[in-house]
């Protein structure tokens, strides 16, 4: 409205708010009243060390997808030049957060609304990380078959709300999310075993697989593992305690 910095608002907050700004603050805050997110009113979304657009096309990220960027450069810290995968992209938040603490990496993300491709598109020009990062569209991991067993590590918030839980959310999120990115239609159970079985048969013996999961999902997520043959199953839980995120490794034997 004004392009002020924080600072800019402290040091002259003394002057008068020009009547056209002063209008569409007050609409910003008519729509906030009506549960429109602030991210939706601003255009962006603070995330690890960067700042990224966002749209009603892509999932806001949360501050506790930072746990999933954590981890996987934990498991890439000792590997040179690492093939990493992002399932379902989104915003490219966890991508792109790769990408930029890992030069040497090669990036690939896939998302299955072009709409949402765009903005990650746009997000990677301008964290200038366009040239590491690969966008596909597509299903899953079907975009990247090509790779098979040249991967380092997947990773993947995907969605895992049940269309039971959907009904019961925030106004911010059940009417301003995208629906594809909470809600898979198969089920939650179904789209775990389908997104491990194909992530454990796309990395290179040795390589990871990591999962963002709900509250509630850590033992259908951990026996989708192991189901796929994963072994060193674990999980790392959120600031609140919550498991949050479970990790598996495909055996080199």
């Amino acid at each position: 409205m004004l392009g002020w910095e924080r600072a800019d608002v402290i040091a002259r907050a003394a002057e008068d708010v020009p009547p056209a700004a002063a209008a569409l603050l007050e609409a910003a805050i008519e729509q906030r009243a009506r549960r429109r997110p602030l991210q939706h009113l601003t255009g962006h979304q603070a995330f690890w060390r960067h700042d990224f657009v966002v749209t009603p096309d892509v999932l806001i990220p949360r501050p506790e997808t930072e746990l999933l960027v954590e981890k996987a450069l934990e498991l890439i810290r000792d590997r040179p030049a690492p093939v990493v995968v992002d399932v379902g992209t989104g915003s490219g938040c966890i991508a792109l957060s790769l990408a930029a603490e890992r030069p040497d990496a090669q990036v690939h993300a896939t998302e299955l609304s072009p709409a949402a491709l765009l903005v990650a598109r746009g997000n990677a020009a301008r964290l200038r990380v366009d040239a590491r990062v690969t966008f596909h569209e597509g299903d899953l991991l079907e975009p990247v078959m090509a790779l098979a067993g040249a991967v380092d590590l997947v990773v993947s918030n995907p969605p895992y709300v049940s269309a039971e839980e959907w009904v019961t959310l925030e106004p911010e999120v059940r009417l301003h999310d995208p629906r594809m990115a909470l809600v898979p239609p198969e089920g939650v159970p179904a789209l775990y075993g389908r997104l491990v079985t194909r992530a454990a048969a796309t990395v290179r013996p040795g390589g990871f697989v990591l999962v963002e999961i709900g509250a509630r999902d850590r033992g259908q997520a951990a026996r989708a593992m192991a189901g796929a043959g994963l072994a060193a199953i674990e999980t790392r839980r959120d600031l609140q305690g919550i498991p949050r995120i479970v990790g598996g490794r495909r055996p080199t034997g």
